[in-house]
């Protein structure tokens, strides 16, 4: 398939040509082999709603809507999931046929211990998903608001009386955290959106954290996993700063976050997690991938339009692919007051703009109106794009980035920053032996050219970068039993488009990679050695005593 896209109209316009020989029916995934299912004999969603104004209330009952339709796919039996959501009158703004009843206190009382009591027991868990405005130590719900003590009675409650001991909560909403004291107990996996303090970001048609959370339950990816996912999502929009996305699940009531690198465990939370999935673990699909999005570009400032693409990847049907656009100097509003005591989550105030693929190609384009003489902004400046895709069965794409400058020629300035690289692969001073891969990635605030490996000053690797984003890692793929054994020097250079280079280098050691049939063939030869030594030297005794006898 040959897709070509016109990537900008403007003086400085290219055509971008590229030749997509990738299958869009990749292989499926398969759970961590060291990982184990969770056997969750029900789950129960509640969808809340702030009665004061139903604000964001479409938003609340389409995401408890897209969770069921997940978990029913992770096999999960209907029957074994119980939606409750906002009062009935709200069906005329957003109209759920799952919702089965009311998510008032009476009703999640009894969903708890009577529902669940009858499907779950000793060596089954109990799933909950929560999801609403928020506040602190509530959750507001039609009538009266749900207090964390009043929740986290009814579980002790449920444990007490079924022998459930196994739990996985997880509660989207701002200040979410603030759930997290009580309701830590012993086998209880808490996963909140946010801090007890922080806001919670919807997306288009759900929460940018519980979006991606759900995605990665749909790959089969663990509880853990999909907490990384999540969080890395936040991070990705935009606003990691107002939201910080907890876990406790070494029952001491207090949540953490992911550590400096994005990953668990992390102050004693997070280990449990890692070891189990949600799902029977088969039919798991790869993710969406955007593959391809154009590069930075520098757009006049009098541009009345700029063409944008995306080109997508998936398994399955493509459900909606746009892009968020950030202007300069943005940062993420502040809640306001909260009403009635609970916080709203609110809109960021960013553009989106929707891409559509007429053909069906997987290639996604669209116009964005930013100049002076458009519909948007129209000031000087660099405007960060975020490109965002999902598939029809839940799945969503890591965001992928780039951005547009607004100049007053439309031209590029000259580079003189060098690109950043990295090796990722082995770790700095490792012992290695055998077969070993080294990994380098790259980057550049305007074009990226090549990145380069190198042992020891010889050039290994040498892959030219393509012009659109991502950059793909470099790999080389290196046998120690080829060099001297001791210390190697591993070196990665990136050149960027301006002939700029930038270079990092760590220190390895190539270890003796000893095979275990040799040393069972060393230790045959010693000892055969040592019989005939030892019979060498019985004969030659026997002879010098025979001879002396003689004598």
């Amino acid at each position: 398939m040959i897709l070509i896209i016109l990537a900008v109209f403007l003086p400085n316009a290219q055509i971008l040509c590229i030749n997509n020989t990738e299958s869009l029916n990749s292989e499926e995934i398969t759970p961590k082999s060291a990982a184990a299912r969770l056997d969750i004999g029900a789950w129960i969603i509640i969808a809340g709603d702030r009665e004061s104004d139903h604000a964001l209330v479409e938003q609340i009952k389409r995401g408890s809507d897209l969770a069921y339709f997940i978990l029913a796919s992770r096999d999960v039996a209907v029957s074994d999931i119980k939606y409750l959501g906002p009062d009935w009158v709200t069906q005329t703004i957003y109209h759920s046929s799952l919702q089965e009843d009311v998510a008032n206190l009476a009703n999640i009382e009894w969903a708890i211990k009577t529902w669940a009591a009858s499907r779950v027991g000793p060596g089954q868990a109990l799933g909950m998903y929560l999801f609403d405005h928020g506040g602190t130590n509530g959750m507001a719900i039609p009538g009266p608001n749900l207090a964390d003590t009043a929740l986290n009675g009814w579980l002790d409650d449920l444990e007490a009386s079924s022998g459930c001991n196994r739990m996985v909560i997880i509660y989207e909403a701002c200040a979410a955290g603030s759930f997290i004291n009580p309701i830590s107990k012993h086998n209880r996996i808490v996963i909140t959106s946010t801090s007890p303090g922080g806001s919670a970001w919807p997306s288009t048609y759900w929460a940018y954290f519980s979006e991606k959370f759900f995605s990665s339950i749909v790959a089969c990816k663990t509880i853990g996993e999909c907490f990384e996912d999540a969080v890395a999502q936040v991070i990705a929009v935009g606003v990691g700063g107002t939201q910080f996305p907890m876990i406790d699940d070494n029952h001491d009531e207090t949540g953490h976050q992911v550590d400096a690198w994005g990953n668990l465990p992390n102050g004693g939370d997070g280990s449990d997690a890692l070891n189990y999935w949600i799902g029977d673990g088969s039919n798991c699909p790869p993710e969406t991938l955007i593959q391809w999005l154009p590069l930075k570009a520098y757009v006049h400032i009098n541009a009345p339009m700029t063409p944008i693409w995306a080109v997508v990847q998936n398994y399955s049907k493509i459900e909606r692919v746009y892009v968020r656009v950030i202007p300069p100097d943005w940062v993420p509003p502040d809640p306001p007051d909260p009403d009635d005591d609970y916080t709203p989550m609110i809109p960021d105030g960013i553009l989106k703009q929707y891409l559509s693929d007429p053909d069906g190609n997987g290639n996604f384009t669209g116009n964005l109106y930013l100049g002076r003489y458009g519909n948007y902004f129209g000031d000087y400046g660099e405007y960060k794009l975020t490109f965002h895709a999902s598939s029809e069965d839940g799945s969503v794409a890591d965001i992928e980035e780039s951005s547009i400058i607004l100049n007053a020629d439309g031209s590029t300035p000259p580079d003189t920053t060098p690109p950043n690289i990295t090796i990722t692969n082995p770790d700095s001073n490792a012992g290695l032996k055998g077969i070993v891969n080294i990994t380098a990635e790259g980057d550049d605030n305007q074009a990226l050219d090549k990145i380069q490996i190198y042992l020891d000053g010889v050039l290994l690797e040498d892959e030219p970068m393509p012009s659109y984003y991502p950059y793909p890692e470099v790999v080389y793929s290196l046998n120690t039993a080829d060099y001297s054994f001791g210390l190697h020097n591993i070196t990665a250079r990136a050149v960027d488009k301006a002939s700029n280079i930038q270079e990092t280098s760590i220190m390895v050691t190539f270890e003796e990679d000893k095979i275990p049939g040799f040393q069972i063939t060393y230790l045959f030869t010693g000892t055969l050695l040592g019989v005939i030594i030892i019979f060498t030297l019985y004969v030659k005794r026997n002879s010098v005593r025979r001879t002396k006898e003689k004598d």
